[in-house]
């Protein structure tokens, strides 16, 4: 029997699973380009209708360059579920908000990555410094599998409870690598996917 290839660690959870600080702000930028995507697919005032009239005004009136709290984020994706898009749109705006992350956070380190004939993992070694961009609290870890495989799993974020997300991080996940790639696969792992974390299994040609 062939000896099982063993895991390397790419980016680190940096503590153990269970005391991942849970997420508890995020850039309003994020927020922003989310909404811009559902205008663009025609969905923003359906979208609208499923906000609580109260919190309303706190997500669409959120200035660019400040951070939010976590609620907001939950209150947002819980209204975008509603909308029960099929899988294929929300792996579509999914990857859209990953152009926009890639021409804007991710824009210095992918033009020297491809200057350097550079594969997917040079990619995938960026997602901790992307999350943490992004989000305040919660953790992304990057793990090889093998030199064309990899998982990829976000702890501590409490809108993966959300298929809306899943799916939407499914979309960002591909749109970033296809960047380095002919053909990337990603699919769900569903043991370490919960109300709180998610995991995918990465592969590319």
């Amino acid at each position: 029997m062939a000896a099982r290839t063993q895991e390397e660690t790419i980016v680190s959870l940096a503590v153990p699973r269970s005391d991942v600080t849970p997420v508890t702000e995020f850039r309003s930028a994020w927020l922003n380009s989310s909404l811009r995507s559902l205008r663009t697919h025609g969905l923003f005032e359906r979208y609208v209708a499923f906000l609580p009239p109260r919190h309303r005004d706190a997500v669409l009136e959120s200035p660019i360059g400040v951070w939010l709290p976590s609620e907001i984020a939950v209150i947002h994706y819980a209204a975008c579920e509603k909308l029960e898009l099929d899988a294929p749109t929300q792996i579509a705006i999914g990857a859209e908000v990953a152009q926009r992350v890639h021409n804007t956070i991710l824009s210095i380190a992918v033009k020297l990555a491809h200057q350097a004939g550079a594969t997917p993992w040079a990619v995938l070694g960026q997602f901790g410094r992307l999350w943490a961009h992004i989000w305040v609290g919660g953790a992304v870890g990057v793990f090889k599998l093998g030199p064309k495989e990899a998982r990829l799993e976000v702890v501590g974020w409490p809108c993966s409870r959300f298929t809306y997300c899943k799916n939407g991080v499914l979309g960002v996940t591909q749109g970033l690598i296809q960047l380095f790639c002919s053909k990337v696969y990603v699919r769900e792992v569903p043991r370490l996917c919960t109300s709180s974390s998610l995991g995918y299994r990465v592969a590319w040609a």
